[in-house]
């Protein structure tokens, strides 16, 4: 069974290096298992590299029986991983081999793996680190397939005079975001260096916090809509022939617009997307989950009050992502009706859908940001970004997580 370690020696706390050489190994090796070899990452997109390597050197008998990755890292280092073999497997005929990942937390917020193990508290979080790997050995495994979005940077419509770069693609795992999301991680790797913990983004969120977003977004279906009341997907409501529709458009400015596929949470305690565990999709369902803010659904805005308007909806803003931390108890915030009282639409705006499109007015350089996984991409002017979900048996791209 091929089997190969890799670790980033310098994601989160620094403690990769410890954690694969003093207990991962030696557990491994308690169980018979020795690993064909053991890396440390050296360089961003090393990661890819070191596990094509590793499938350049396999037989092809091996390559047949998949590949176990025990991967000591965060989120961007997966996010690293499966777009350089979306890659290679896009350019190879033969049968690409599988992927089964042990999942062991080693970043900073560690979505994937809070997700699929949740801690209950603060003092929960270590005895889940080890959980993944745990599945793998015991009697039991269970694997769980990635579903995954791809997204892409489209240039100018034709006969238009491209700004910046090509067309480009980048597959995500975790979160595809546009808006504040985007706007906080773009502006938190400026402070990495001197804060590397979690309270850059929200430093970056304070930087942010007044900013709408001048953009229109498509809903690709299928699409449901969360309806609070029911506590239930609907199908948006069908078009005059009685057809559901096959996009719903969408008007700005955003607050907050995120896409997530596999996860509920992006740190810890941080429910952005609580109907992925909740109310599941179907299995096998080709969808992601997306939440949206457009602020002048708020009845008591008109959009003509300007900044005064930006600084009253920030407050709420903060009240909604803030619910977010009890349990994604934000998708259930609403807004106040003429009379004062809080039975108006939702602030948040819940849709399982097959994709979306994001097209950003051209001189709104920052609603041209995408987030994908964390790393930071831009639309080019004139320019719109297209995400859909990617089929797992049309691109033979099979990635599972022991969970």
């Amino acid at each position: 069974m091929p089997l190969i370690v890799v670790y980033n020696p310098v994601s989160g706390d620094r403690s990769g290096s410890k954690l694969a050489t003093e207990t991962i190994v030696p557990l491994l090796i308690s169980h018979s298992i020795v690993p064909d070899k053991v890396a440390a990452t050296e360089y961003p997109g090393h990661a890819g590299t070191l596990l094509l390597s590793y499938i350049d050197s396999l037989t092809p008998s091996s390559r047949t029986e998949g590949i176990t990755l025990v991967l000591i890292s965060g989120d961007g280092t997966l996010h690293e991983i499966v777009n350089a073999l979306h890659s290679a497997r896009s350019k190879q005929n033969d049968s690409f081999p599988s992927l089964r990942i042990i999942l062991i937390p080693g970043g900073t917020a560690n979505a994937l793996h809070a997700s699929f193990f949740p801690p209950e508290s603060a003092s929960d979080a270590e005895p889940t680190l080890l959980a993944s790997l745990l599945s793998f050995l015991s009697a039991t495994p269970r694997l769980v397939p990635l579903t995954f979005a791809y997204t892409t940077i489209s240039p100018p419509a034709p006969g238009t005079e491209p700004a910046g770069p090509s067309a480009s693609a980048v597959v995500s795992t975790v979160v595809t975001s546009t808006s504040l999301h985007a706007a906080i991680l773009h502006d938190s790797e400026a402070l990495r260096a001197s804060i590397p913990g979690i309270e850059r983004f929200k430093l970056a969120a304070a930087q942010n916090a007044t900013t709408w977003y001048r953009a229109r977004a498509r809903l690709l279906a299928p699409i449901q809509r969360y309806d609070i009341t029911s506590g239930a997907f609907v199908p948006v409501t069908p078009n005059s022939h009685g057809n559901p529709e096959e996009h719903l458009e969408l008007p700005g400015p955003f607050a907050y617009f995120l896409s997530t596929v596999n996860v509920d949470r992006l740190e810890p305690f941080f429910r952005i997307a609580p109907l992925q565990r909740t109310l599941p999709p179907p299995h096998g369902a080709q969808t992601m989950d997306v939440l949206i803010v457009r602020p002048l659904r708020d009845p008591s805005l008109d959009g003509k009050s300007g900044e005064a308007e930006r600084e009253r909806f920030k407050e709420r803003l903060w009240e909604v992502l803030g619910a977010a931390y009890r349990d994604g108890a934000h998708i259930h915030v609403r807004y106040a009706e003429g009379d004062g009282k809080t039975d108006g639409p939702p602030v948040v705006e819940y849709f399982r859908v097959g994709g979306w499109e994001w097209i950003p007015e051209e001189d709104d350089e920052k609603a041209r940001l995408l987030c994908a996984d964390g790393a930071i991409f831009h639309a080019p002017e004139g320019g719109k970004l297209v995400s859909n979900v990617l089929g797992r048996t049309a691109h033979d791209f099979r990635v599972a997580i022991y969970a």
